[in-house]
């Protein structure tokens, strides 16, 4: 658990639910869903999700208070474990950027690079989305084709994921593929809260990098953790017999 640093001030807080889907070959596609949060800033936002954060916060509570591993594990037990593992940041090293931290069984990777604009193409056409008028826009970004509906209402340019540059705050977006959804189900503005930065001491990485390691670490997950002399796994059946390690891990990501 790392505690993070302060590095602005949130003045928009909202709360997404994302549906995305890992296994492509699936008949029928079964989503799978993830509460995710986007705080803004003046200058520095963050997007992550919201049940790894409850995580971070039992452990980090659990230390504290002297309770046991098997105690911790139980109260971890209740929530669940958070199926997004990454976290985005925009404009955390100066305008223009984006720092992104992730987790591969016991390493912790930061890829920063300059946060290329979607470039939108703005339609006439409307919805609501939890009472705010919002107007569409698509993009071609990042591999995939992506409709976006903004509010003007609140003229933040900023979104979940990477998606940003609308003259207002994107309540929902989609892939053409259907893959990849987000739309929001809470706002909170007025109410001030650190946005903590939490990649002091994670590995610095570049895109092309980490992309190798991903491709590495779905095609043998266990293998790939087991190659810390330090960790070992052994996997059982239903039955307690001695199960093979998972291969080939069902592998989408948002960003091709």
């Amino acid at each position: 658990m790392i505690p993070g640093k302060p590095c602005d001030k949130s003045i928009v807080k909202v709360s997404y639910i994302m549906n995305f889907v890992n296994d492509t070959t699936q008949s029928p596609i079964k989503p799978i869903n993830e509460t995710m949060i986007l705080e803004v800033g003046k200058k520095i936002s963050q997007f992550y999700c919201y049940t790894s954060f409850v995580g971070d916060s039992i452990f980090s509570s659990g230390i504290k208070n002297g309770l046991s591993q098997s105690l911790i594990n139980e109260n971890l037990g209740k929530y669940g474990m958070g199926k997004i593992s990454w976290r985005i940041y925009k404009n955390f090293n100066g305008p223009g950027t984006t720092t992104m931290l992730d987790a591969l069984g016991m390493e912790r990777f930061k890829c920063e690079e300059s946060n290329e604009r979607p470039q939108w193409k703005l339609s006439g056409d409307t919805i609501r989305v939890i009472d705010y008028l919002c107007h569409k826009a698509t993009t071609t970004y990042k591999g995939r084709v992506w409709s976006a509906w903004y509010t003007s209402e609140i003229p933040v340019s900023d979104g979940p994921w990477k998606l940003c540059g609308l003259p207002g705050l994107i309540l929902k977006a989609n892939d053409s593929q259907g893959y990849f959804s987000f739309e929001a189900n809470g706002i909170e503005k007025g109410k001030t809260e650190d946005i903590l930065y939490k990649g002091e001491e994670y590995e610095n990485i570049s895109r092309k990098d980490l992309n190798k390691i991903y491709t590495r670490y779905y095609s043998d997950p266990v293998g790939y953790i087991t190659t810390n002399p330090n960790i070992s796994i052994s996997l059982t059946d239903g039955n307690g017999n001695k199960a093979k390690n998972p291969k080939n891990f069902p592998y989408n990501p948002i960003e091709r």
